[in-house]
């Protein structure tokens, strides 16, 4: 498998198990875990984003967002994320993208380095998610790789 197929898999993986957290936490109304999936979203956005070179600076990366709301951004990060890929080919994830943080701070990535860096940081909060369902009383969803991988 050619790592442009591998990230694409990754991507269907990512937009899966969002789609799990979004679901629990529209079943129970935890609202830690909404904080973190609105996060995580709005993250995922903003990284298309730089990856065209849009200067984040003052970028709020933690909004008040809506379920519904978060329901719709997952599908047009999905939808963004899944069309790049198609467009690519493996020579340009080696291109390099200029963008500035939300602080202000200019940096220079490749598109392989940005794109593993969103999936990781999904996955991390993913994991603050379900521990934030815990913390409420819920019983979070299984969202392990291997578990999407058999369905």
């Amino acid at each position: 498998m050619n790592t442009l197929d591998h990230l694409r898999e990754q991507f269907v993986f990512n937009d899966w198990a969002n789609k799990k957290l979004t679901a629990a936490i529209t079943e129970n109304g935890s609202a830690r875990g909404l904080k973190l999936l609105s996060h995580l979203l709005i993250t995922e956005k903003e990284y298309f984003a730089r990856l065209g070179g849009k200067d984040s600076t003052g970028f709020n990366f933690w909004p008040e967002l809506s379920v519904r709301e978060c329901e719709e951004l997952n599908r047009e990060n999905i939808k963004y994320y899944l069309e790049l890929l198609d467009r690519l080919d493996e020579d340009e994830l080696e291109v390099i993208t200029r963008y500035k943080t939300s602080e202000g701070i200019a940096h220079e990535n490749s598109y392989r380095e940005m794109l593993t860096h969103v999936l990781f940081h999904s996955m991390t909060h993913r994991g603050q998610v379900l521990a934030a369902l815990r913390a409420d009383g819920f019983e979070p969803p299984k969202i392990d790789y291997i578990i999407f991988t058999r369905e």
